[in-house]
């Protein structure tokens, strides 16, 4: 009687244990991961299905090989450096481990734990591998994307940055102008008698800076916006006199002698008046500036107008300051790279801009000892390509 329940238990038993063999292969068999077993000496005892796929390789011509005998030795030395890892510390570790597919190199996340036997000795180990590959990409090409919005906003911060500047930098020079004649119509309100005459060419010349103040502001717009407004017949002569006038208080307190060279029945050009006037006046400045340290009593600032072959005009504006660094000549064209111990850098680089648009060159030239040279060509004809 007892065998008979006896024999029973254990049919259930077996029956139990048969249910949940079946149940464990459907989902080790069904997975979408792959799942594998290799013994300590790295030979397969298992593979799923999801295993066949991913190498295409059938079962039959997998159990009981190594690595080495399946997958090129590269790939089969990363397999087995990181089994001995997980099988030396006894507990499960996660690789990531790249393996050749039919469908080109995939990277999957490797979760290995050791198979330990119940006399608690390492017989093997167990693995499941995920394809991350689409999920890695996913990451790298929101990162890439995460890259490009900062880089972006960076941009448009610094352009408006550098907007901010360009237009303090221009409004600074018609302001210092408003202020040198202002000082020259109270100086010549305070001779006894007055110099009426002076007084009011002080105050034209103030009326005419004024104006050029809100000149800047539509020049300005007009260099940052997609615009072909402003275009007129420009002498440029014309333009190098009244720049020389409305510095000439400046010249004249800097102590600094003025040797204009203006070619006479000199063509016109097409472009945007008011810009032009700025790289001339900015070029003048800079000429100005750079004979502050010059300890010769002798400071020449020359400007030239002159035919450059048959098709363009080349204005020339000279100094006898200390000069530049040779090595410097092209960089100082650069927005926010500046010689000035107070420059914001930006003065040359609008500078070149608007030449540029204008359909010329802008360049300068030094031996680094005796001055410097900058030189400007635009075309004659109507070249100029409008705003950036």
């Amino acid at each position: 009687m007892k065998q008979g329940h006896e024999a029973i238990r254990l049919r259930r038993i077996y029956a139990m244990l048969t249910r949940k063999l079946l149940l464990l292969e459907t989902i080790l068999e069904n997975s979408a991961a792959v799942i594998y077993a290799k013994g300590k000496d790295g030979r397969y005892t298992y593979i799923n299905r999801e295993w066949e796929v991913v190498c295409d390789m059938r079962r039959e011509q997998v159990l009981g090989k190594t690595d080495f005998d399946l997958f090129p030795t590269a790939i089969a030395e990363q397999f087995r450096s990181n089994d001995l890892a997980v099988m030396a510390a006894g507990k499960m570790i996660e690789y990531e481990e790249r393996v050749g597919t039919p469908w080109g190199e995939q990277l999957f996340l490797s979760k290995k734990v050791p198979l330990i036997s119940p006399n608690g000795e390492v017989e093997g180990l167990c693995g499941i591998s995920t394809n991350i590959t689409d999920q890695r990409e996913a990451e790298l090409a929101l990162k890439d994307t995460i890259i490009k919005l900062e880089r972006e906003r960076e941009n448009k911060l610094l352009n408006m940055q550098a907007i901010t500047a360009a237009i303090a930098h221009e409004v600074r020079q018609p302001l210092a102008a408003l202020v040198t004649n202002a000082n020259a119509a109270l100086r010549f309100l305070g001779k006894v008698p007055a110099d009426h005459d002076e007084v009011r060419a002080a105050l034209n010349r103030m009326i005419s800076e004024g104006h050029r103040t809100s000149d800047v502001f539509d020049s300005i717009r007009a260099l940052f916006r997609k615009t072909d407004q402003g275009r007129q017949s420009i002498d440029l002569n014309e333009i190098v006199l009244g720049v020389l006038q409305s510095l000439r208080e400046e010249l004249k307190n800097r102590g600094i002698e003025t040797h204009p060279e203006l070619m006479s029945d000199l063509p016109h050009i097409i472009g945007h008046k008011t810009q032009l006037r700025e790289v001339i006046f900015n070029l003048i400045d800079n000429a100005l500036d750079a004979m502050k340290s010059t300890t010769n009593l002798n400071r020449v600032l020359r400007v030239k107008t002159a035919l450059h072959g048959s098709d363009a005009i080349v204005v020339t504006v000279e100094d006898n300051g200390s000069g530049l660094d040779p090595k410097q000549l092209e960089s100082i064209f650069d927005a926010f790279v500046t010689t000035k111990a107070d420059g914001i850098g930006l003065g040359l680089a609008i500078c070149r801009m608007i030449v540029e648009n204008h359909g010329g060159q802008l360049s300068a030239s030094s031996d680094g000892k005796s001055g410097a040279m900058f030189q400007c060509i635009l075309p004659v004809k109507s070249l100029w390509k409008g705003t950036p």
